[in-house]
């Protein structure tokens, strides 16, 4: 039994870690290489090799930028839609400092609390990224938390995602959080 438990383990932290042997033998996508990925057909219709494909929209035109003290980072596995590689709360202000405001990430969402009556001031968004090359993609692998950062990017309205028989399989949409197309990372620290 404690050993069936350790294969367990072993074969999450694997899959965890995205080694490419073990994913694809159980049927996992290989993990991405963006440099391919995002030239692919521009930054609005994206194919993957194994035919999934991604129609992006985007708030504006504009780039914006996300500047703060990371409180968390997390990877986002959502194998419909490949592309967005992880979760990252960027707050300034009252809300980096864990001392005045409690915060936390599930299920793509973030909360906060204050610590006291006083109400925050500052900044928060949790950024959903896509990174717009295999380079920012390592970068946002390396982001830990603590770090201060200036992450800038397009904000995605939208993405509309589809399989590899071109059925529709759905959208991505946040809702009060920040999906990115990131173009450039500073780690700070």
């Amino acid at each position: 039994m404690i050993l069936f438990i350790l294969l367990i383990a072993v074969a999450a932290i694997l899959l965890y870690r995205n080694w490419l042997p073990i994913t694809k033998a159980l049927g996992f996508d290989a993990p991405l290489n963006f440099d391919q990925v995002m030239s692919s057909k521009g930054l609005h219709d994206i194919t993957l090799e194994n035919g999934r494909a991604y129609d992006i929209s985007y708030e504006t035109s504009s780039k914006r930028e996300f500047i703060g003290l990371v409180r968390h980072t997390s990877a986002i596995r959502e194998p419909s839609f490949a592309i967005l590689t992880f979760d990252i709360l960027v707050t300034g202000g009252d809300f980096a400092d864990p001392e005045k405001v409690t915060t936390s990430v599930s299920n793509h969402h973030f909360s906060w609390m204050p610590t006291s009556n006083t109400e925050p001031s500052g900044i928060i968004n949790l950024l959903h990224t896509v990174p717009i090359n295999e380079e920012i993609n390592q970068t946002l692998k390396s982001i830990q938390n603590g770090d201060s950062v200036i992450i800038t990017g397009y904000d995605i309205y939208q993405i509309q995602g589809y399989d590899a028989e071109g059925g529709y399989i759905g959208f991505w949409q946040d809702t009060g959080c920040n999906t990115t197309l990131v173009t450039k990372i500073e780690i700070l620290n």
